[in-house]
């Protein structure tokens, strides 16, 4: 049975060593993009209460609020807390995820002091993107005013999407345990 190993193949053409390397960057972008997602919600649920004395549910109800506007900020509203899981989890974790896989792919780095920068420039890519050209207008455009920026100070804001781009480097273990599952 033809199989992909880093570095070589073994019973595949360059056509379908290069579409399995690929597809495995590309599942291993998604795990790991959802692993920092993780990672990146626990940073803020941690430093809300010790950062700021406010409630580790903030960061959620705020991701929550793109559903469900103001309701979801004035008190623990259980929707929109799931509602806040999902969509990061399922929306930009995942496409940033899938997003660094394609440059690991089309950069051909799969080791950590390489994937340090590239995973640094991901997650600086995700806050400006996402914080800060996304949702300004989709807040507005929904909820008439952007309800990210009113409750997590900038600071976090960058805090979090660097660790999210730091996570990203686990993109190397997690390619090598596909590649163990793959063989």
């Amino acid at each position: 049975m033809p199989y992909v190993q880093l570095g070589r193949t073994q019973g595949l053409g360059q056509a379908e060593h290069s579409r399995a390397l690929l597809a495995r960057d590309l599942a291993a972008g998604a795990i790991t993009g959802e692993l920092a997602g993780v990672v990146m919600m626990t940073v803020l649920v941690v430093a809300f209460p010790l950062a700021m004395g406010r409630s580790p549910l903030v960061p959620l109800q705020v991701i929550g609020a793109f559903v469900f506007g103001d309701t979801a900020t004035e008190a623990a509203h259980l929707p929109s807390l799931v509602a806040a899981v999902v969509l990061h989890l399922m929306g930009p974790s995942l496409l940033w995820g899938l997003v660094a896989g394609a440059l690991v792919f089309a950069l051909n780095v799969r080791r950590f002091p390489s994937l340090l920068p590239l995973g640094l420039m991901v997650g600086v890519l995700a806050q400006v993107v996402d914080v800060n050209m996304v949702l300004p207008p989709a807040f507005q455009a929904l909820h008439g005013h952007n309800i990210w920026a009113e409750n997590i100070p900038t600071f976090w804001s960058w805090v979090a999407h660097v660790v999210y781009g730091l996570t990203l480097t686990l993109h190397a273990v997690v390619f090598r345990r596909l590649g163990a599952y793959l063989d």
